[in-house]
């Protein structure tokens, strides 16, 4: 298959990364994962929370976990990369949780007391454990495959080490698309096994079969220092409300939603901010770009490398720029959690500290206070060939289990 995100790196713990949206259940395992009723169950932990003696609760960790490429998994690498989800996309997720306190190798406590509570923070994807030493650009986890890098493609391997079983399928090969067409056009011609967002470019393609795993996450359109009128709670959800579902169809957003109050740019040219190496968000801005442009008051997208963009998203120093939210876990207030922690302007970790009752709206209804609007959800479906089976989890596919018809001669 091919994608229109990033490959070149794939980090578990950044809310804006794609790819591992995608496949972070191919490569990475939390402490816990949710059951079919929500309910948080042991994966690299070998029990659930249990009371510590000290008023507090202890985890320990399953004996003999390693990662794909050989690296011992235990107790200081799941305190450190606790702390590292906190310090990328995690920290107001994880706002209520102490520090936890190492006991040797196989276990740490935290000074909590409700041990479902603890679990369910632990089970989402954004609180992967991965190695001490663990490097994006090389990444490596206890997942179902192991990742190495071949002949320009992002090569998934059956992973033999794999926590809680190694992967059906031998290998699954990814390739990064250059734009939406490149992999609809692959699938087509039978290059590929999936297509991503579709079945084809110009037509399905011939014994096809469609797929939808599902939301990962929100695209956005953010606001920042010089938007002007525009850079206020709020605005950016009435923008994107205001631009028809139609416009941005081809884009697989999600169900189509009330347009209202239309907006247009009616200040000085501006440039729509996007990161260079995510063709899906790329070709996003550029249709946000053609709907809210007037002349005279003209919006240019804007595509600029991935650190540069970071920089101006933490510093505030733009009008407009299209980005990614990842989701922590089903439901109305994890989504709130998520788009608050991608408003730099916003108290997310607050919010947390101090959950406010809302009740299960959709996400375009949670950014009213942010500087964020949600534009649709960023979905993982398109086409797939027949023998192929994609069985489903929270927030996409569980690709551990995908397996394929074997071909007889």
């Amino acid at each position: 298959m091919r994608l229109p995100w990033s490959l070149g790196s794939m980090d578990p713990h950044r809310l804006d990364d794609g790819a591992a949206a995608i496949f972070s259940s191919a490569l990475f395992d939390s402490l816990y994962v949710l059951d079919a009723g929500g309910n948080p169950i042991p994966a690299l932990a070998e029990t659930l929370p249990e009371l510590d003696g000290a008023g507090g609760l202890r985890i320990k960790m399953r004996d003999g976990l390693s990662t794909a490429h050989g690296s011992v998994i235990d107790a200081r690498d799941a305190v450190l990369s606790i702390a590292r989800c906190r310090s990328y996309g995690a920290g107001a997720w994880l706002a209520a949780l102490p520090t936890p306190k190492r006991e040797g190798e196989k276990s740490f406590t935290f000074a909590f007391d409700d041990p479902q509570a603890l679990a369910r923070l632990l089970a989402s994807p954004l609180t992967a454990i991965v190695p001490l030493a663990f490097d994006p650009n090389r990444p490596d986890g206890t997942g179902p495959f192991r990742a190495d890098r071949k002949d320009g493609a992002l090569v998934l391997s059956r992973n033999a080490r794999a926590a809680n079983g190694p992967a059906i399928l031998d290998e699954i090969r990814v390739l990064a698309a250059a734009d939406l067409a490149d992999s609809l056009r692959a699938f087509e011609s039978g290059t590929d096994d999936i297509g991503y967002l579709g079945t084809g470019l110009h037509e399905p393609r011939a014994g096809s079969k469609t797929f939808d795993a599902g939301p990962f996450g929100w695209a956005l359109l953010v606001v920042g220092r010089d938007g002007g009128n525009w850079d206020a709670p709020g605005i950016a959800q009435r923008v994107a409300d205001g631009i028809a579902p139609s416009r941005l169809s081809y884009l697989a957003l999600g169900p189509a939603w009330p347009q209202s109050g239309v907006q247009s740019w009616n200040g000085s040219p501006i440039d729509l901010l996007v990161a260079d190496d995510a063709p899906w968000l790329v070709e996003l801005a550029r249709a946000i770009a053609a709907t809210i442009s007037q002349p005279l008051h003209e919006v240019t997208v804007r595509p600029i490398s991935a650190a540069d963009f970071a920089s101006k998203r933490r510093s505030r120093n733009f009008a407009l720029a299209v980005d990614l939210a990842r989701s922590f876990a089903p439901g109305a207030f994890p989504a709130m959690v998520s788009l608050a922690s991608s408003d730099p302007s916003s108290s997310a970790a607050e919010l947390v500290r101090h959950p406010p009752k809302i009740a299960e709206v959709s996400a375009r209804a949670l950014t009213r206070t942010l500087r964020v609007g949600v534009l649709g959800e960023a979905r993982i479906q398109g086409g797939r060939i027949p023998d192929l089976s994609l069985p489903l989890r929270a927030g996409g596919v569980d690709w551990g289990t995908a397996s394929r018809a074997r071909k007889h001669a």
